[in-house]
Parts: structure tokens; sequence; C-alpha cells
């Protein structure tokens, strides 16, 4: 079975709220030599092509598009930049490195994937951009890209992006020493050869087994490494390297102009882009702003933009504000209290059990995310998002808000009030303990003030602290907390084994941020990513997801509906679950409208 058609992009997100889907530890950083990237033929802004902005033209990417960007229907409109506010700086820029949404966003920018994506009727989608076509063998556990021979490296070698660098990402991303955090998507390849260069310049992925398609082709589509600016380094130390926290290597839309940690990254038009069209906008600038109500303030006065979301409380003032529009997208968020299993306050399932039937979920919903009235969010059970419609479990039965049971559960598990201080206590030791949240998110600061009043109500203290967004993930990777509610932007594939396998010597799943283990789970899992019918995949998922939900290694929150805000001279744009940002290259300003010159 072969795909073949015209490359469409895809701007996608498959990761965390702040940190991707597939993630891992970081690794031992050591000192070494780095490269330094220079743009050549470029105009004095750092973009590629012909001097300044007028007249010539440049060549899209794309089999069956037309040779001349002009031919496109907006093009003479193009130019004016995009201020886009974002919360957290970009954590490094290498694409088989980055952690943080500011980074995936630059990558996927900067150095497009082997494939693109769009999202519709409950699936992910696969469309052509490095790779022009593929094709599985017969028994499916074979994928072959047929690869563009025009897309280059925008270092000064200019060198041709090749099956070389196929070969090279993936073996850099399994190897332990460069600890990727997306090495967990080469676990179910070859691992002595999980990609093959044939000799007629085709790309060959080994599979050690067949399992859902789009799962393949995501594990198969990443973004690609420059080979030639890599070969020789040091793995250990690769989080050290210039090309991951200063410059970019890349061959998409845009490149990387400059990048001022903490405060902004300004990307250029890439006028010679071959994988996708060349876009209309001339240049991004994302300006780092941690806190949410400056965000705002600048979105409302027209200092950014575009932000990635808005709490629902703003939606209907930021209607009346005039200079925006507000795009809805769907279920892609989930707000969840993460209980670290190492704590042996958190060790018994049955306490686990008892401290979600004290916490009002319906009253959190009402509060946190209705307005006007209108709910923005529903019950949450599992980390597979509703948007995979294929693995909902219809008709699910949630836990019972239930203070006197929950009260009753712990009186059984040896927790009482001995000394009359109003907390529970077993052994001498208090049920008492800190509840974490990252700073700068409004909606999930009131949570937290929801869940220990909630607690507060059965005897149990939480006390709460906010750390940055960086350091707070740092903690639940290296689980140095007792509890903290944090969220999850969901991968659009079914792949939870980074999330919810059991860890072990050789995978130590840091994003498993419980220590969660349950060999059923575990097999549940093998069965799910090792099976192509989706029949029976679904029944695989869907018995996962209650398994896990009746052990509550979370309490599961909501799932929230996401609306982001943009100046309305933007056009072009079509909201899209994947990502804020999804076929950027289509957005234009009417020349009319352009705020910038720049």
């Amino acid at each position: 079975m072969a795909y073949h058609g015209r490359p469409r992009v895809r701007f996608g997100t498959l990761r965390q709220e702040v940190f991707a889907v597939f993630r891992c530890n970081f690794a031992v950083l050591l000192g070494l030599a780095t490269i330094a990237l220079l743009p050549t033929a470029c105009s004095g802004d750092g973009e590629q092509g012909s001097k300044g902005d007028k007249g010539g033209t440049a060549k899209t990417g794309g089999e069956g598009s037309s040779d001349v960007e002009s031919d496109r229907p907006h093009w003479e409109d193009r130019g004016d930049t995009l201020i886009y506010g974002v919360g957290m700086d970009a954590d490094g820029l290498c694409p088989i490195l980055y952690q943080s949404v500011t980074g995936g966003n630059v990558v996927d920018l900067v150095t497009p994937r082997v494939t693109n994506s769009d999202f519709a009727n409950g699936r992910i989608t696969f469309l052509p951009a490095l790779a022009k076509s593929w094709e599985w063998s017969e028994d499916h556990t074979k994928l072959t890209y047929t690869i563009r021979d025009d897309a280059v490296w925008d270092d000064p070698s200019r060198t041709i992006v090749s099956g070389e660098d196929f070969v090279f990402t993936y073996m850099m991303m399994r190897d332990p020493d460069v600890a990727s955090p997306r090495g967990a998507y080469t676990e179910r390849m070859d691992p002595q050869e999980p990609v093959t260069l044939l000799p007629d310049g085709r790309v060959r992925f080994n599979f050690l087994y067949a399992y859902n398609e789009q799962t393949m082709l995501a594990h198969a589509g990443m973004n690609l490494i420059p080979k030639h600016l890599l070969t020789g380094v040091e793995r250990k130390a690769m989080r050290q390297h210039d090309l991951h926290i200063k410059n970019a290597a890349g061959h998409g839309p845009f490149r990387l102009l400059s990048w001022d940690p903490k405060k902004e990254i300004v990307l250029v038009r890439n006028k010679a882009c071959k994988t996708i069209a060349v876009p209309y906008l001339r240049r991004i600038i994302m300006r780092v702003i941690p806190e949410y109500q400056t965000l705002l303030t600048e979105m409302r006065k027209g200092g950014i933009d575009l932000m990635e979301s808005i709490q629902e409380k703003d939606i209907a003032d930021a209607k009346l504000w005039g200079n925006v529009k507000l795009y809805r997208r769907g279920y892609r968020f989930l707000d969840y209290v993460a209980w670290n299993g190492q704590n042996p306050l958190f060790a018994d399932r049955e306490v686990r059990r008892a401290l979600t039937m004290a916490m009002d979920l319906d009253t959190m919903i009402k509060n946190l995310l209705t307005f006007g009235g209108e709910t923005h969010g529903t019950k949450a059970y599992s980390t597979l998002t509703p948007e995979l419609t294929d693995f909902v479990h219809e008709g699910f039965a949630f836990l019972p808000f239930d203070p006197k049971k929950a009260a009753a559960v712990l009186d059984k598990a040896g927790w009482s009030d001995t000394d009359g201080d109003g907390v529970r206590d077993k052994e001498g030791k208090r049920f008492e303990f800190t509840l974490l949240t990252n700073q700068g998110n409004p909606r999930r600061k009131d949570a937290c003030e929801l869940i220990q009043a909630n607690l507060k109500a059965i005897g149990v203290k939480a006390n709460l602290e906010l750390r940055e967004g960086v350091t707070f993930f740092d903690l639940l990777r290296k689980k140095e907390y007792d509890a903290a509610v944090s969220g999850w932007s969901a991968g659009l594939f079914p792949d939870p084994s980074d999330i919810w396998h059991s860890a072990t010597e050789k995978e130590p799943r840091p994003y498993n941020f419980t220590a969660y283990s349950n060999a059923e789970v575990d097999k549940l899992i093998q069965a799910g990513l090792r099976t192509a019918d989706l029949t029976k995949e679904a029944a695989i998922w869907k018995r996962m997801q209650k398994l896990i939900y009746d052990d509550q290694p979370y309490t599961f929150l909501y799932w929230k509906k996401s609306t982001f805000p943009l100046h309305k001279r933007f056009k072009g744009v079509e909201p899209n679950v994947l990502s804020v940002i999804h076929k950027l290259e289509n957005w234009y300003v009417p020349k009319a409208d352009h705020k910038y010159k720049y």
C-alpha cells in the first residue's frame, strides 16, 4: 500500500502542555566544541532568497503545486509579522532533545517532520512533506519512504537532506547516552538496524511487528537532525551543543534569526523551503511572557497577536475587545492530580481512591470551566483524549463525590485524628503533604485551592506551593514531590507506554511521574501496541483505561476545550486540535492591514 499526494503542513504538537509526550531523563551534560551556524545568501534580516521582499520568485515545496509562489492566491499580501506570546521559553532546539511546547513549535517551524499531519473525524492522518510517498511491506513491518532530493540544510554547507540523516537521527534517538525524550519511538523498531538506507536512496523503517498504522507513521516521522554537523559529537554532551542551546539547523518554512533566552525567539521566512509552501508571513517573534495576566493584557492592547489559550473566564470579555478573533480547538488539554507512589502517603490504592472521592469535580468544572452558560470541559478518566473517538469508553463509571465514604476508607486504612487537631495521623505521622503546581496558570492554582478545601473536610492537609515551570516539571520527572496538579497536551495516537508502563532498569520511564506499576496494564499496553486490528485495539485500550482509573495513580480532573485569541488582521486560519499554529504557512495579512514592515 503506497501513499502519494501533495504535501501539506503539519504544525501539530504531540506533547505535554509544557513537555513532550514521549520524554526521558536528562543525560549527564559535558562540554564540547560547538559549531556556529551562519546564514548565507540572506537579506538584512536573515531571510533566505532574493534580497528584500519585492519581486523575484521562490519555489514552493510540494509536488503537484505551482513552481511560482506568486501563483498562490494571497502572495501579493505577503509580509507582516506575527507576535506570538508564549508562557515559557524554549528549553532547546534540537529535534531529538527539546521538551517544551515552545521548543517543539520552533522545531516544527524550522525543521518539519518527515511527514505532515492533519486531524479529522477522530483520527490523525499523515501527509507528505520531506517524504514524497511511502509504502508498507505485505506483513506491515517494513515502512519505506521515498524522499525529496531538493531539500537542503540551511547551514553554510547547503548539504542535501538525505537518507543518511534518517539513519543518523534514529540511531542517536535510541542511544541511551543521548537520553532523547523521543527514545520510546524506537522501542518497536529493530534494535540493530531501526532504519535502512536503500541503494536507490529510499529509507526503510524496520519494525519488530505490525501495529497501529497511525502510531507507526508517527514513530517513523520525526524531525531530523543533520548528520554532517553532529557526527563525532560526544553523545552524553548533546544537550550542551550549540545546535540545541543556541542555533537550529533546518530545512523548513522558517529559519532561526535570533534567540534571546527568556525574552524572545525570532524566526524569518525561508524562501528556499521545499517541503511545504513558503509562508506568506515574513517573520515570527515569540515573546516569552511567563505570567498569564500579563499575556492577556498584551493581547488586549495589541502588544502581541497570538497566545496559546485564553482562560474560559476571560472569553466573554475578549469578545468585546474588538481587535481579536477567538478560535476554538477540541479536547487536547487534561488537568490531573499526580500522587507520587514512592511517597508512603499515597502507596495505598484505597487511600488514593478516597482522596478522589473527597474532590467535588462537578463543582470544580462549574467554577473553573463554566462561563456565560457554556461549559468548556468534561470529567476525565484517562490520558487518552476523547478526541480519539475510537477509544472513548461510553458510559464510564466514575468514582462518586462522597466525602463520608472517603472518610470511612481512610478510617479503615488506619488514618484517624488521634490528637484532635483536625488532621488525620497514623503511627505518629500526620496526613500532610505539599501540593505543587506550576506558576503562570491561574486555573491550576484555583484548582489547587478547591482541592485543598475538599481534602481539609476529610482531615487531610495539603500545603500549596507554586514553582517555575521548568523546575516544576523537573521535580515531577525526578519524582521529588508529594503530589502535583499538572497537565498533558495529549498525543493524538495511542501509545501510553511512557506514562503508564512499569519502569525497568533498561526503560526507567521518568515520565511515569507516579511510579505506577500494574502487571496487567503492562500486558495490555504491549498487546495494544502489537495489533493492527482497530476493533481489538479499541477493546484493549478501553480495558487499560478502566484498570488505571481504578488504581487512581492520578485523580483525573477534566479535559478542557482550548480557545485561543488571534489578532483579527490574520486570515487563512484553520483551527485544529493539532496545534494553535496549524497550517501556519497559509496565514496571511491583507497588505492594507500590515502592521510591521520588517
